[in-house]
């Protein structure tokens, strides 16, 4: 995408959402009591992780595409390919990550005009076993397939800093369970448990280091209106303590399965590139510095968010620029069902980056929320 086209679709961005109408941030939900997860017995060396992709699928109604190379990316060295099966169904492949595509996680946001929600269906190798097929959905907030743009990401785990943990929460109706080891990723080398307060509502225990701070992304997994958002994080023994809620389409809790990454001081795959993050704690201020705590970037600036409009931030990284290029993700935070899409990232080499994020509540219309925010660029 080159700059003038970005500046463009920034500018008409702003317009059409108008239109469309020690502890940390704890949850103001249900928590669950603190407890479980094995801690490890010997820290291991921070690794970078094997493989790495992300891709923005920015043709929504177009059958089979290559997605824009400045937004797109492949440690391999592969092709990536978007293809639309039907409204709202979407498969993109990452050819030659087929030995790691029963491994790692995904994150996904949707992008675009639309109030949205974009779920990762699966994951999984393609037929010939070389390469990684990622499965997308996307739907309006009511329920409907959608055609709309949207960014997603995949690691197969490992962090440079040593503070990266994911998992997939796939059994959501265990009371507690310890997830699928393949899919669950602890860079203090300790096991990952999840907990089940009520509908809807759990914990995911990330034994390791306790670090106040970080970032958590959280994405729903599985066909079917509806989403997961963070409610909230906090550091104590044995880790961090991750809360997480679901929603069905109509807004009522729901068990569903989801992926929820922990960083501090990484990007979201953890491979130390120029990135950062923002938990934008202050929905309804004009412009504001975000929490130190709760904030980083690649160069240590210090970001500010900028309101735009009901449900309209920009979220400006100063001297962090990359350029027009990379990808990013964002949740909503709250006890209270919403949906968060992004728009960027944008910027200058060496000058500012600007990242986006527009939120709705479960009628689609914008809403002041909180919100986490985490972007990267290879």
């Amino acid at each position: 995408m080159s700059a003038l086209h970005r500046g463009h679709r920034r500018r008409f961005r702003f317009a059409a959402v108008a239109r469309a109408g020690a502890v940390m941030a704890l949850a103001v939900g249900t928590v669950v009591t603190a407890g479980g997860g094995t801690a490890a017995s010997a820290r291991p060396a921070p690794a970078a992780p094997t493989f790495t992709a992300y891709a923005y699928a920015n043709k929504p109604s177009t059958r089979s595409y290559r997605p824009e190379k400045n937004y797109s990316f492949n440690s391999s060295g592969g092709e990536i390919k978007v293809k639309r099966k039907s409204t709202g169904v979407y498969t993109v492949t990452f050819f030659g990550l087929g030995s790691v595509a029963s491994h790692g996680t995904v994150d996904v946001s949707p992008e675009g005009f639309a109030a949205a929600e974009c779920p990762v269906v699966k994951w999984a190798p393609d037929s010939t076993g070389a390469n990684l097929v990622v499965s997308v959905d996307c739907y309006t907030i009511a329920g409907a397939p959608l055609d709309t743009p949207y960014m997603v990401a995949f690691t197969s785990g490992g962090s440079t800093t040593g503070d990266v943990d994911y998992v997939w929460a796939n059994k959501p109706s265990a009371s507690s369970y310890t997830p699928q080891a393949a899919h669950s990723f602890n860079s203090s080398g300790g096991t990952n448990t999840i907990n089940r307060a009520g509908t809807g509502n759990y914990e995911v225990i990330l034994p390791g280091p306790v670090v106040v701070g970080g970032s958590v992304k959280v994405t729903a997994y599985g066909a079917g209106a509806g989403g997961c958002q963070v409610v909230g994080w906090f550091a104590a023994a044995p880790g961090h303590h991750v809360n997480v809620v679901c929603f069905n389409g109509a807004g009522a809790s729901a068990d569903r399965q989801f992926t929820a990454t922990f960083i501090a001081n990484d990007s979201l795959v953890g491979d130390g590139a120029s990135s950062g993050y923002v938990w934008g704690d202050n929905p309804a201020a004009g412009s504001y510095t975000p929490s130190a705590t709760y904030q980083y970037d690649t160069v240590s600036t210090s970001a500010t968010v900028n309101k735009l409009g009901t449900g309209q931030w920009s979220i400006t990284f100063p001297s962090a620029g990359t350029g027009n290029s990379g990808d990013e993700q964002a949740t909503a935070y709250g006890s209270t069902d919403a949906h968060c899409i992004v728009d960027g990232p944008a910027g200058t080499l060496g000058g500012t980056q600007d990242a986006d994020v527009f939120c709705f509540d479960n009628s689609g219309n914008p809403v002041d929320t909180t919100y986490t925010m985490q972007w990267w660029n290879k």
